[in-house]
């Protein structure tokens, strides 16, 4: 009775445990699926050099950079970035969204004062 549990045991623990074991075998950065591209981003390198920079995309086993300071395209090995971390209020994608936002704002508020002025006269 024993063997027959502990083999039960064996099954769920290799169920439960095989993905996770198979994802930590590809080797790839979280940061390198998470990160979406024209993200300004803090790269921090293994030798501990740090940077400001766009984030182009992947190439191969390399990742691409822009430096924002001085302004110039990087390639480096994946395996050579420590940890890449975003920046907050300074991606392109925020500022669109802020753009938009004013806009409607913009829209609504005149629409709305148009309205009340011609309330006001009847």
């Amino acid at each position: 009775m024993c063997v027959r549990w502990m083999k039960r045991i064996a099954v769920v623990l290799m169920t439960a445990l095989a993905p996770d074991v198979a994802f930590a075998a590809q080797g790839e950065p979280r940061w390198l699926k998470k990160t979406s591209p024209a993200a300004v981003v803090q790269v921090t390198m293994q030798t501990g050099e740090s940077f400001e920079a766009i984030w182009i995309g992947p190439d191969g086993d390399r990742a691409v950079f822009e430096r924002l300071n001085p302004d110039e395209i990087v390639s480096v090995p994946t395996r050579s970035v420590h940890a890449v971390r975003m920046l907050r209020g300074r991606s392109s994608s925020n500022l669109a969204a802020s753009a938009q936002l004013g806009a409607a704002t913009g829209f609504f508020g005149t629409t709305v004062a148009i309205w009340l002025f011609f309330m006001s006269r009847t």
